[in-house]
């Protein structure tokens, strides 16, 4: 699990909590008053003044630091240069949004300009450009104007008039919303239902602690007291100015049968007849130094120009820290294979640079976060005129260890004992951790998750000893393949993990990073597409976007969380070993004298899993295969899951979730736990529910227009939607609680839409909410909703979708009418109150 935009607009997670820190010699909540409004009368008139008894740090601009005032030298060379500002919490007294160490808003590119009396700071936007010789330039300055963020009175110039002095004490502490230490409120955190905090400035308590200047960048670091609800709260900020080299990076340009984080261009030009849209991918400045273009050109090993180094953060303990080195450098092999030997390395934070600041963003660092969040995230921060990567971080938040111990107990208990202790060995939970900062790191780099990737292995590949010791779990670390819970009991010697690399990652590394030796990138595309041509049959190499739960989760190819190219398949071994894992859960976790509440813990687990395992198989249901063809590739945009798959999922999903009580719900395990630990009839309501979604009937109706007879049609699904649901009725058998349960949440459900209509319902929301919590965010949702091809209100599936629905309640109603007197007394009650709730609805 979090990140950037494309398809991936969620980000985000949480946050840690840190007192107080030792930073460039003096202690985080020290006090250093500073003036709380910008006053142009200084008391200093001329240079000698400012530098009269002041700090100065030499560097990119010269910084004066004098009792509450902070000055700049900027150089009159200077100006008109594009730079980077950034803003990160470097500690924080609540962590409930953003944690120490993380940057709560994208850094910002902008310029200093001056006239006569002040100095501008300018936001740039390098979203539209233009060929400055095209007639269309004019047209784009005239509509882009570069808007100021700040003014700031010239208090002098230096001696030499080579650089100009201003006071930018207010704007560093002060509460400048673009480098707030607040996440902002957007349309989608609303969606999401989160809150984030939001607080009232208190300049007086307000002080910059700080400041710093190297020839590249320099650091300001700030503290910031708030009021938030009520309370009080504090954060350190440092914010960084970073120069950007004169001439960007050479972009490449992304491709959507690869998974980049795409940068957006709009290019304005005469020589098309539309508005040019080109992405960019986001990737390192990975090149042969100047000495050793040559060698490189031979074929030799080199090491690249600017090596990208991750900093390990002290914090986190060496029994894992080895680990986590580990997994950055694992990429090594990726980057070697195209020429680079030490392109990515890990190392300690140095103990003997006095320079060296992780809150700096010429750092990139693996961050550990005391908070009881369990996640990892790797975001990464760009040059936005270009997509070259600048600078990343790990947040490594400490709960992940917990997610990671559970994961592989419901995972792999079956046939690791090593997963069964209470506390894991350095060795078994290291693993986990190598793949999880392997996993981050991919992403830091730039790559997408690839949820494509695990169904390019037939799913008993996965029980072979030799395949799955070359391949692990999935052909991509960026995969949410976790642990091979397909290996039974007894299936020694399997792989139980993923792979350190995959073969799709080296790939993507090379089409992402191996420089062509061409003019500019558009001459580079005709070599990055026979790239991907040479590969485009193998499904080891196919990406497979994510799915996200506010737009359609139709394919059951990319999945999160699933193994192997057939979920029925693959999942029935995992519910086998659901089944196994439950029969030993209390002997597996007895500890004399301890409360039951790890073994509960571990009971509620194994549910989430059997709920993943069940979520796959409904995607099948109205089910879309998605690809991204391209001219000449012969392939299709979408196809439809074939109808004896569909109904081999619907069959599925109602024999597992009939069988589920009977090794769940055992009396012997549950009297040892809270009451109504779990809420097992009413998930299984909600996923019979669930099944006269709108979203499915929309498809099957799209795939009855286009191919008639020869689609899975509406009717013929709900119709065995009916016999399934309604089979023990139809055999005249009596019903258990579980079977009433699910029999009238299928009829509450044909109601609900009969009276609403296909538009009434835009999907199918989660079954349960709060089921998944990411390992690895680029987003925050893995299943949690269909919202398939909704269509609008009067379009002819809604007319379709009515008359099915209506078609089946009509069904209902003559069969409760006829087995209303049969049965036990439960089972004819239940009849009775359908039949009573159908007729009424009926009249009305």
């Amino acid at each position: 699990m979090n990140v950037r935009t494309g398809i991936l607009i969620f980000a985000g997670l949480l946050l840690a909590k840190t007192s107080e820190a030792q930073l460039f010699g003096k202690k985080l909540g020290e006090l250093s008053p500073v003036t709380t409004k910008q006053d142009s009368a200084v008391g200093a008139s001329n240079y000698a003044d400012i530098l009269k008894d002041a700090e100065v740090h030499e560097g990119m601009f010269k910084i004066f630091k004098k009792k509450q005032k902070v000055y700049f030298e900027i150089p009159q060379c200077l100006l008109d240069k594009e730079m980077l500002l950034s803003s990160r919490v470097t500690a924080t007294s609540n962590n409930t949004d953003v944690s120490g160490g993380e940057m709560p808003l994208h850094p910002l590119l902008v310029k200093f300009t001056r006239d006569d009396e002040q100095v501008y700071l300018h936001r740039l936007s390098p979203l539209n450009q233009c060929d400055p010789m095209s007639p269309i330039y004019q047209s784009l300055q005239r509509n882009n104007v570069e808007p100021i963020m700040e003014a700031f009175k010239i208090v002098c110039e230096n001696a030499d008039s080579t650089g100009i002095v201003i006071d930018v004490s207010f704007f560093f502490c002060s509460d400048q919303k673009e480098l707030s230490p607040f996440k902002p409120r957007t349309p989608l955190s609303f969606i999401l239902g989160e809150n984030p905090l939001e607080g009232s400035f208190s300049s007086d308590k307000s002080t910059i602690l700080e400041v710093k200047s190297f020839p590249l960048n320099l650091n300001i670091k700030s503290r910031l007291v708030y009021t938030v609800d009520d309370y009080p709260f504090t954060a350190i900020m440092t914010r960084s100015i970073i120069l950007l080299p004169d001439e960007p990076m050479r972009p490449r340009i992304s491709d959507v049968r690869i998974g980049y984080f795409p940068l957006r261009k709009h290019i304005y030009t005469e020589k098309v007849d539309e508005l040019k849209k080109v992405d960019y991918i986001q990737r390192w400045r990975i090149e042969p130094k100047d000495e050793d273009v040559e060698r490189y050109r031979n074929g030799e090993l080199v090491e690249p120009k600017k090596p990208i180094v991750w900093y390990i953060d002290p914090a986190i303990p060496e029994r894992w820290r080895k680990y986590i080195k580990l997994g950055v450098e694992d990429w090594q092999a990726a980057f070697e294979e195209i020429g680079f030997k030490n392109a990515i390395v890990a190392k300690d934070y140095p103990v003997d640079d006095p320079n060296f600041d992780p809150d700096d963003i010429r750092y990139s660092c693996y961050r550990y976060i005391t908070t009881e969040t369990a996640n990892s995230m790797g975001p990464a921060w760009i040059d936005p005129r270009s997509g070259e990567i600048i600078q990343a971080d790990v947040l490594f938040y400490h709960n992940v260890i917990k997610l990671l111990h559970n994961w592989q107990f419901v995972q792999l208990a079956q046939v690791d004992p090593k997963v069964r202790a209470k506390v894991f060995d350095e060795e078994t939970m290291g693993r986990a951790l190598r793949y999880v900062a392997a996993h981050e790191i991919g992403h830091t780099l730039g790559l997408m998750h690839n949820m494509g990737a695990s169904y390019a292995y037939p799913v008993d590949s996965l029980r072979s000893v030799t395949f799955t010791r070359k391949y692990g779990t999935t052909p991509s670390i960026m995969d949410y393949a976790r642990f091979n819970y397909v290996a039974q009991p007894g299936d020694e010697g399997v792989n139980l993990l993923p792979p350190l690399l995959g073969v799709y990652d080296k790939y993507a590394i090379k089409w992402g990073y191996a420089p062509i030796a061409v003019e500019n990138p558009e001459a580079e595309r005709p070599i990055l597409n026979k790239w991907i041509q040479e590969k485009q049959d193998d499904p080891m190499y196919h990406y497979g976007p994510q799915q996200f739960s506010l737009f359609s989760i139709v394919d059951p190819s990319a999945l999160s969380e699933s193994l192997g190219n057939d979920c029925m398949k693959a999942n029935r071994y995992g519910i086998e070993n659901l089944k196994y894992i439950t029969s030993h859960l209390l002997e597996w976790t007895y500890d004399e004298g301890v409360t039951f509440e790890k073994p509960e813990e571990l009971y509620r687990e194994i549910f989430s899993q059997y709920r993943r395992y069940i979520e796959h198989i409904l995607v099948y249901l109205g089910g879309v295969y998605l690809d991204a063809p391209v001219m000449g590739d012969q392939k299709k945009a979408y196809k439809f899951v074939s109808k004896e798959k569909q109904q081999e999922a619907l069959a599925f999903v109602l024999e597992q979730l009939r069988a589920f009580p009977d090794w769940y719900c055992q009396p012997e395990i549950e009297r040892n736990f809270s009451f109504g630990n779990t809420k097992v009839a009413e998930y299984m309501g909600l996923v019979v529910g669930s099944l006269t979604s709108s979203g499915i009937l929309s498809n099957l109706s799209v795939w009855e227009k286009q191919d008639g007879q020869d689609a899975y049609t509406p009717v013929e699904y709900m119709d065995d939607v009916y016999n399934l649901v309604m089979e023990p009725t139809l055999k005249r058998q009596d019903l258990n609680h579980y079977e009433r349960v699910m029999q009238y949440n299928y009829i509450l459900s044909l109601m609900m839409a009969e009276g609403k209509g296909i538009t009434g319902e835009k999907g199918r929301r989660s079954l349960v909410e709060g089921d998944h919590t990411d390992i690895c965010s680029c987003s925050t949702s893995h299943l949690h909703e269909r919202m398939a091809m909704s269509p609008v209100d009067g379009s002819d599936t809604r007319i379709v979708a009515n008359a099915v629905y209506h078609y089946e309640l009509e069904k209902v109603y003559k069969l409760l009418k006829r087995v209303m007197n049969s049965g036990d007394r439960d089972t004819r009650a239940h009849y009775r109150n359908l039949y009573f709730e159908v007729s009424k609805f009926f009249e009305n």
